[in-house]
């Protein structure tokens, strides 16, 4: 019999069992596609990841929820090459940044690394440049569908859809007291049907009120479209929502480019904290997006097939 060795990691977090949880194998060669959805089935968290080798990039990485594979996922990305530089799987300096890449469903993609004392201290990923997705001009049944009412919606900017990996809806809520009041998925069946009009299954709510002093937007994702009624870290909605703050104005540039601190999964008991940096170019436009943060190991565990 085959044993196979995973991780499950927590990222965007320092703090066992709080961030997103993620299952990585970081030697999945010679497992078939089918057994990698049963054991991400298995796992049952939102994302499981197999890493195999490539010939076009540092390594493969392949994706799978436990209903079916995806192309490309944010936390994921970030706890799997956290596991692997943990692991010392990677030739990596002692104190420094390196940039390796993953072959994906999306294509071959750039991730940082950056180490000190030999350890991993922040894993860093690009996303595709924003696509900008309807505005929603009536926001009263956008507020009812999330389970609020009149007034939750903040006035400006209007919520719109935005992708940097997967379209998302950006929505600008009135305080941070409104958001937390917010059922966890909302209305449910009425917040799937309203978002699928918008051509997405994510909502991403913002306040600029938080709980840290140092980060400046706080922020839920409920996605009950896909079974996640609410996620507690996001690394797509995040780069979106960069995205989105810097379009606006609502995000101030230093030497080109926007850092954005974001909270996340505070009202669930798995507090996140995720790193958004958008660079812009003299014009104003958007350049770059780019989400990081760190991850902590949890659970190591044998699979025997």
């Amino acid at each position: 019999m085959a044993r196979h060795r995973f991780y499950q990691i927590d990222v965007f977090t320092t703090i066992p069992l709080s961030g997103n949880a993620l299952a990585v194998f970081p030697d999945a060669d010679g497992l078939e596609p089918r057994v990698m959805q049963a054991l991400a089935r298995e796992m049952n968290l939102s994302e499981t990841t197999f890493v195999l080798p490539s010939d076009v990039a540092t390594r493969r990485v392949r994706f799978f929820t436990p209903m079916a594979e995806i192309p490309l996922a944010g936390h994921p990305t970030i706890g799997t090459w956290w596991t692997l530089a943990e692991l010392g799987l990677l030739d990596l300096p002692a104190d420094g940044s390196t940039t390796v890449s993953q072959e994906t469903g999306a294509g071959v993609l750039p991730v940082d690394i950056r180490t000190a004392a030999g350890c991993p201290v922040e894993i860093t990923m690009v996303q595709a440049k924003p696509v900008w997705g309807p505005v929603v001009e009536d926001v009263q049944p956008l507020a009812v569908a999330l389970g609020g009412g009149a007034g939750l919606v903040a006035d400006a900017p209007a919520p719109q859809v935005v992708s940097t990996a997967l379209p998302q809806l950006m929505v600008p809520i009135v305080s941070r007291d409104a958001l937390e009041e917010l059922p966890v998925g909302g209305a449910g069946g009425g917040l799937v049907e309203l978002l699928r009009r918008y051509g997405t299954d994510c909502a991403m709510l913002y306040a600029v009120d938080t709980v840290a002093p140092d980060t400046p937007i706080h922020c839920r994702m409920f996605a009950p479209g896909l079974g996640v009624p609410e996620d507690p870290a996001t690394g797509s909605a995040a780069g979106a929502l960069g995205a989105y703050l810097v379009r606006h104005g609502a995000a101030g540039t230093r030497a080109g480019a926007a850092r954005i601190e974001i909270e996340q999964g505070l009202e669930i008991g798995r507090a996140s904290r995720i790193a958004v940096t958008v660079t812009v170019s003299g014009d104003g436009s958007i350049v770059e997006v780019r989400v990081g943060g760190e991850a902590v190991t949890v659970i190591e565990g044998e699979v025997t097939l």
